[in-house]
């Protein structure tokens, strides 16, 4: 049967909502955010979790303890999983690292792998990092274990990105929502994944209200396309 790895986006910080880059900074969850860990752990509450791991930064970690809730179980925090580091880029909004940083922005966008943030992570050394720190769960735990990993948009959709072999024009294509909940089953290396970016236990009735990344996404590609035709 192999590992079953729920991988969890914490919920919402008031950076998230401004739509500033997080990254490193040690952000705490806002009022909603506090709610959709609620939702996530409701919905995850009849799953008997053998561990339950976290990135050390306060967004996750927060998110983590709402979903041990009576379980209580030791939360393992492992620095791996912590969010990439967006260097100079962090605390700004996307328009802002856009203006300021623009060629490096659009570089980064185009191949993360081999374009850093200013200052920051390259997706190549996080996505090592986070297969490596993956690796270290698996082995940790017995097989046919259920795993809760809390963390973070970027380390998640490293991970997918490895597991699926998704070509590197398409990394963006990928979204994860606050609160969202991944579902893996690793057998013997092989990825088995039922569930990326399942939001359901969110709200009752459909809401696009978070689309808003893949607006600002679109324009930011459509922008680079005018520049390459001039």
């Amino acid at each position: 049967m192999g590992i079953k790895l729920f991988l969890i986006r914490h919920g919402q910080t008031r950076w998230n909502l401004e739509g500033r880059y997080q990254g490193d900074r040690d952000i705490e969850l806002n009022r909603t955010g506090i709610k959709q860990a609620g939702l996530a752990a409701k919905y995850l509450s009849g799953v008997s979790f053998e561990s339950i791991y976290s990135s050390p930064l306060k967004r996750a970690a927060r998110t983590a303890d709402i979903i041990n809730g009576k379980r209580k179980l030791d939360i393992r925090v492992a620095d791996d999983l912590r969010e990439v580091d967006f260097g100079k880029w962090e605390g700004l909004k996307f328009q802002e690292i856009n203006k300021r940083y623009r060629e490096g922005y659009h570089k980064w966008l185009e191949d993360p792998y081999n374009n850093r943030p200013t200052g920051g992570e390259g997706f190549r050394e996080l996505t090592k990092r986070t297969v490596r720190v993956i690796d270290s769960i698996i082995s940790e735990n017995p097989d046919g274990s259920s795993i809760a990993v809390v963390t973070h948009g970027g380390v998640i959709l490293s991970l997918i990105v490895s597991w699926l072999q998704i070509p590197l024009p398409r990394w963006k294509s990928l979204i994860q929502r606050q609160g969202a909940i991944n579902i893996a089953v690793i057998d013997r290396g092989f990825p088995y994944i039922s569930a990326i970016n399942y939001t359901g236990h969110l709200r009752k009735i459909y809401d696009d209200s978070e689309d808003r990344v893949i607006e600002i996404y679109s324009s930011l590609r459509n922008d680079r396309r005018k520049r390459a035709a001039l």
